[in-house]
């Protein structure tokens, strides 16, 4: 049972990666520089990244915290 299983995976990575696949080699390489890319992102463009994740600065302003929501509610209240 065992047997295959192996056998039946190295079937299908064969078929995927091997030299009489279903997908020529280099059509594996846009997926995986898309992969590389995203992961390297914050190296290579790091304005992106501050942007995204947020920099310090906007942590310090205070803008859309919960300190500032709930000071505003207790001012309307009053």
């Amino acid at each position: 049972m065992m047997d295959t299983a192996v056998e039946v995976s190295y079937g299908v990575v064969d078929m995927l990666m091997g030299p009489d696949s279903l997908v020529p080699w280099w059509a594996w390489l846009a997926p995986l520089a898309m992969v590389f890319l995203k992961l390297l992102s914050p190296v290579l463009v790091p304005e992106v990244a501050e942007s995204r994740w947020g920099s310090e600065k906007s942590g310090k302003s205070g803008k859309g915290s919960k300190k500032s929501k709930k000071a505003a509610k207790v001012k309307k209240k009053k």
